[in-house]
């Protein structure tokens, strides 16, 4: 409903959430709420479509919180903690009926699928809520489900060099426990593919190659049949880009170009920004970018709230959240 703004922190071995307001277009901080123990961090989050519950991916395992309980500040807001043989849990993804919960493992180079249901039906330790595990490559890190949710998009950077790849994952299949048998197909993706968004018509994905220093687009029904031919699109943006998210009904893609190569020390780093593309042009090879908004030191991950029109940006060495009005295309 675009009144409340959570974000993921990490620092050391403790994680947080930073609970803010945003009743008059700006955020404001509230409070700071511990995740458990047994998460490294705060890394990837996903909000259940109903709005109840807050998913949190901390690498060592994935925490389910009350967004109730967030907003309210009263009670334990954690109501569960998730965690099977996959290690590395980065991002997350949830399927369209708040089921089943898709989450990156960039250690173990796999994609965890977990029974939420069951889970909050059950207990978190129930049979039945660790529903399998999708090998893949080293490095799973972005994660996006098709509009449909038939189908999960998950990028992996393996080692150094043009080796990443983007995965098409059958949802139900990986819901059933299929393991590889869940792979639909995978083509490369440039050098360290790191995040991935998918159209609202669910014909293009869009991909960060962090050390391509591009923005990639791939014809999702090509992947399957033509993968030499899938590539539509190689947008030049930033250093080193990071976070993405689509806005305008996906006329629009917002780049992070975090330039985190630059963010070793304590001054003197090059500014960094958002490129902001019209993906219309990017898609036939026109000029693409329309713009760049400023940003802080490392700009990590962005997100669009429709509610509101606004950007959330979260600036990893700042340690701020910006929020700007989402350009249109």
């Amino acid at each position: 409903d675009g009144r409340w703004v959570f974000a993921s922190l990490s620092a050391g071995d403790a994680g947080q959430l930073a609970v803010m307001t945003a009743r008059d277009g700006v955020p404001r901080l509230v409070r700071d709420v511990p995740l458990p123990p047994s998460l490294a961090g705060g890394f990837g989050m996903a909000l259940t479509h109903d709005g109840r519950w807050l998913v949190v991916a901390g690498y060592a395992a994935t925490a389910v919180l009350s967004v109730a309980a967030l907003e309210s500040g009263r009670g334990d807001p954690v109501r569960g903690v998730l965690a099977d043989a996959g290690a590395g849990a980065f991002e997350v993804a949830v399927s369209g009926d708040d089921r089943y919960l898709f989450v990156s493992d960039e250690t173990s180079g796999g994609l965890s699928v977990f029974d939420l249901a069951v889970a909050l039906r059950e207990g978190f330790d129930a049979r039945g809520v660790d529903a399998g595990i999708v090998p893949l490559a080293a490095g799973a890190v972005g994660v996006a489900l098709s509009p449909g949710g038939s189908t999960v998009y998950v990028t992996t950077f393996g080692r150094y060099g043009p080796h990443g790849q983007l995965w098409l994952i059958d949802a139900a299949r990986a819901a059933r426990g299929a393991g590889r048998r869940a792979v639909l197909a995978h083509v490369p993706a440039g050098c360290q593919p790191v995040r991935v968004a998918v159209s609202p018509d669910g014909r293009t994905a869009w991909v960060t190659a962090l050390q391509s220093n591009a923005l990639l687009a791939f014809s999702t029904a090509a992947i399957r049949r033509n993968p030499r031919h899938a590539l539509r699109a190689v947008v030049r943006v930033g250093s080193e880009p990071v976070g993405l998210a689509l806005a305008d009904d996906g006329r629009i893609a917002l780049v992070a170009d975090s330039n985190r190569g630059l963010v070793a020390g304590t001054g003197g780093e090059a500014p960094q920004r958002v490129s902001v593309i019209g993906t219309a042009a990017a898609l036939p090879g026109r000029p693409a970018l329309l713009g760049r908004v400023p940003a802080g030191l490392f700009p990590r991950d962005v997100s669009y709230d429709p509610a509101t029109g606004q950007v959330l940006l979260a600036n990893f060495s700042s340690g701020t959240i910006e929020e700007f009005p989402a350009p249109r295309g």
